[in-house]
């Protein structure tokens, strides 16, 4: 009798600890289930209608978009910790605003990586901005 209580209290005890560390897995795991678009891919996208009024609108899901920093468009408010600039792909372009940490690196003409929603009036609002380091990704000649 002893023994089926241990082991119905061991298996019990098992199902909550491996209940726990899935959920965990789960969580860990869904942060990086973000759409990825290129400007030009997101514009086009089912995720963005264009209302009567002529303002882009989203789902409201998080996405990833990559495009290069349009040259001339930068603001930056640093007293706000703002950054406004424009997203450029190939055909379009997409404003973006950013309330954060400053981004190292980050340039006119550069390529980024933005992570965040579209938010009212066609404003993609981003909670990060993440720039490509060049010099890994291109082959080093030799003289």
């Amino acid at each position: 009798m002893m023994g089926s209580k241990r082991l119905r209290k061991l298996i019990i005890g098992t199902v909550i600890i491996g209940s726990a560390g899935c959920y965990l897995l789960y969580l860990a795991a869904e942060s990086s289930w973000l759409y990825y678009f290129s400007v030009d891919e997101f514009v086009q996208s089912d995720m963005v209608q264009v209302s009567q009024s002529a303002q882009p609108t989203a789902s409201g899901a998080a996405v990833r978009l990559a495009g290069w920093v349009k040259p001339g468009s930068i603001a930056r408010d640093s007293e706000k910790m703002r950054l406004d600039f424009e997203l450029s792909g190939r055909q379009h372009s997409i404003a973006v605003t950013y309330g954060g940490p400053e981004v190292p690196n980050f340039a006119s003409g550069r390529e980024v990586l933005v992570e965040g929603m579209l938010g009212p009036g066609g404003v993609f609002e981003a909670s990060r901005v993440m720039t490509r380091c060049e010099s890994k990704y291109k082959a080093k000649l030799k003289d």
